[in-house]
């Protein structure tokens, strides 16, 4: 997903419904994060300082909060806006190389995978 959806997929969550102020808060850090990062990319603070581009990452209680791309680890003083929001073109090598970069081993037919149990010979 790319940073045009950001703003309808946020209002879409299991906490939207909620009035308690922990909801409220991680509400309003996702939609501000959300807002913040529409239509640009990603800086993370540290060394390397690399652009990325934005994806949404699931997150608590079924919000969404923009990150790499690339699925770098996501830096926990994002959240307090240190990761920067910036106009500058992507210069992640992962980030370009394409969206089929990450697959999670899912199973086909939605069930456990199997497992190969034979019992050894000598017991």
């Amino acid at each position: 997903m790319r940073a045009g959806a950001l703003r309808t997929l946020v209002v879409m969550t299991g906490v939207q419904g909620r009035r308690d102020p922990t909801s409220l808060a991680l509400l309003a850090i996702s939609r501000r994060e959300c807002d913040r990062f529409r239509h640009r990319n990603l800086r993370q603070p540290g060394r390397k300082r690399r652009v990325h581009a934005v994806e949404l990452r699931p997150w608590i209680g079924g919000l969404l909060l923009p990150g790499p791309a690339c699925h770098q680890p996501f830096d926990a003083l994002a959240l307090s806006g240190e990761s920067e929001a910036v106009r500058a073109a992507v210069d992640c090598a992962r980030c370009l190389s394409g969206p089929d970069l990450y697959v999670p081993p899912v199973p086909l037919d939605g069930g456990q995978l199997p497992l190969e149990f034979e019992p050894d010979a000598d017991t």
